[in-house]
């Protein structure tokens, strides 16, 4: 019986120490890479904006509605979360229009995001993002359209 404790004590002390040393930067979260996601969550601001028809690449800094930390949070939480994200290879027909596009900004990185404003009912919404390269994918239809029932509602209907 004592052996068994030192045991215990070892496996215990080894798997906190794994999962201590994670590194957060490696981490997805739906179609993101590591960098991505850091700017996500540790942006300077998150702003949102309406996409028009023929809207240049970079939004209008007129344009462009700073969000609030509840929002902020509750975004995060959304296009960072595994379960919110469907994996698929295709998909839909090109994305126009989109209606709401978002911009994550710190000093030195952009990363902006564009959400299809019809989606599809077995892949759900597209989302097209532009970082240091063109990334995009498809988020669920019921966690993508709740926030932005609850925090979109401006940006959604113009």
């Amino acid at each position: 019986m004592k052996r068994v404790i030192p045991l215990v004590f070892v496996a215990c002390a080894v798997a906190i120490t794994s999962v201590a040393s994670h590194d957060k930067t490696e981490e997805d979260g739906g179609p993101f890479a590591g960098e991505e996601i850091q700017l996500m969550r540790h942006a300077e601001a998150v702003y949102i904006f309406s996409v028009k028809t023929n809207s240049p690449e970079t939004p209008n800094q007129k344009d462009l509605r700073r969000l609030g930390p509840e929002a902020r949070q509750a975004l995060v939480d959304t296009l960072c979360n595994l379960d919110n994200w469907n994996w698929v290879t295709g998909g839909s027909e090109d994305c126009e229009p989109h209606d709401v596009g978002l911009l994550f900004q710190n000093s030195k990185d952009r990363f902006i995001l564009r959400f299809c404003s019809v989606c599809d009912p077995r892949i759900g919404c597209g989302v097209d993002g532009t970082f240091r390269k063109s990334t995009g994918g498809w988020i669920k239809q019921q966690p993508w359209e709740d926030w932005k029932k609850r925090f979109a509602q401006l940006e959604a209907r113009k």
